[in-house]
């Protein structure tokens, strides 16, 4: 058995060979831009005005101008008309040709063809209510760094650069697998001594909150030949495979000598923890692609929630470039466990849950996430926080 910290250091030196796959730009939100996307054009690419009202000279000192005719967005600039005119002007139109300045509509007044600046309004300077062209970046400037992850400002940029499809660190493909003959599915009406299944629903909505839904899913039985062939199918392409369920101890826990008979590499088996502490986790070597990683999660439903957040949901995310953040949060009359164990436990909206062991699940609504809690002085006061996704 080993401690927590021992499971993050051998899951550390895993890596994953990511490369570069493309999306459509409007499902790129939350992925790892896998190139810099370079400006084709300066930005703005023309000198754009900001304000609806008159394009003038400023350097003409004027406060009154004659309006020689009207420029809206989406077309070639007027000409100049000479000193002493304005340009009606839309907001987003090219500035016309000779003209520096706007002055907006609500500080003036007009009449007929002439329109003055009102009393109290200063005259405009050079510049005023103009973006001036490639003043927020030149011709093939890097403007979305490669390694960004992309939220919804970044499709403007992208979108704006002509970026579609957008290029993405490639996610790593994963499936899921619940064991048990007690398994029935959701829909179905369970007998006295079966259960729905549970476990690939939470563990679904967790991944999927945080864009990193498996490729597949399905149940296996308890039987060993049955579990073999049935990882045997999976494995091609994947990887990272979660099973769940039958990694204990028991006479019909098959999976560790199943992963065996696939020649897994264990890199370890059972953790100083409560609850999961059976977890398995090797790796499938593979002739001619990537080794295939391995999580075997306890069968407990919250034992296999806790251990896909706490390992698994880390590792899939820092494999495409985006590793999550520590979070710490202040907490009152923790007590620590004995040296080497580390215990993880459900944490709310107001602290630490009284929720009566990790068979009640059901309690677990109530959570936010879970703290872990060891034999550091730090993690009896500010432990570790491991959000549920979609909380902060």
């Amino acid at each position: 058995m080993i401690s927590v910290s021992e499971a993050d250091r051998l899951l550390g030196g895993i890596r994953f060979l990511s490369g570069t796959e493309h999306v459509p730009l409007g499902s790129a939100v939350g992925r790892v831009l896998a190139q810099a996307a370079r400006a084709d054009r300066d930005g703005p690419p023309f000198d754009r005005v900001t304000m609806d009202g008159y394009a003038v000279r400023a350097m003409d000192a004027e406060d009154r101008w004659v309006v020689r005719g009207f420029q809206s967005a989406g077309v070639p600039p007027a000409q100049f008309q000479g000193p002493g005119t304005a340009i009606e002007i839309t907001t987003g139109a090219v500035l016309p040709e000779g003209y520096n300045a706007v002055v907006p509509y609500e500080s003036t007044v007009r009449e007929g063809d002439v329109v003055s600046l009102k009393p109290g309004f200063d005259r405009p300077s050079p510049g005023a209510f103009v973006h001036l062209g490639g003043s927020d970046y030149r011709s093939g400037a890097e403007v979305v760094a490669c390694g960004t992850r992309l939220h919804s400002p970044h499709l403007h940029s992208l979108a704006t650069l002509g970026v579609d499809p957008v290029p993405v660190v490639r996610r790593p493909l994963w499936a899921l697998v619940a064991t048990g003959d007690e398994l029935v599915d959701v829909s179905a009406k369970p007998l006295p001594w079966q259960i729905r299944r549970s476990n690939t629903a939470a563990i679904v909505g967790e991944a999927a909150s945080w864009g990193l839904a498996p490729r597949s899913q399905c149940v296996l039985p308890d039987r060993r030949d049955a579990l073999l062939r049935g990882l045997q199918d999976l494995l091609p392409g994947l990887d990272v495979l979660v099973v769940t369920g039958g990694v204990s101890a028991g006479l019909k826990d098959f999976v560790p000598r199943v992963l065996g008979d696939l020649g897994a590499q264990v890199l370890f088996h059972r953790v100083a923890q409560r609850p999961g502490k059976p977890l398995w986790c090797g790796r499938i070597a593979r002739s001619q692609a990537q080794d295939a990683l391995v999580f075997g999660l306890p069968g407990n439903p919250v034992s296999s929630l806790f251990g896909f957040r706490r390992y698994v949901l880390p590792w899939l995310l820092t494999a495409e470039g985006r590793p999550p953040r520590e979070q710490r949060v202040r907490a009152e009359g923790l007590v620590a466990p004995p040296p080497g164990f580390t215990l993880f436990l459900p944490w709310g909206a107001d602290g630490p849950l009284d929720w009566g062991g990790s068979g009640n699940f059901h309690a677990l609504g109530a959570s936010t996430g879970f703290i872990e809690v060891n034999e550091d002085p730090q993690a009896l006061t500010e432990p570790r926080y491991f959000a549920w996704g979609g909380y902060p």
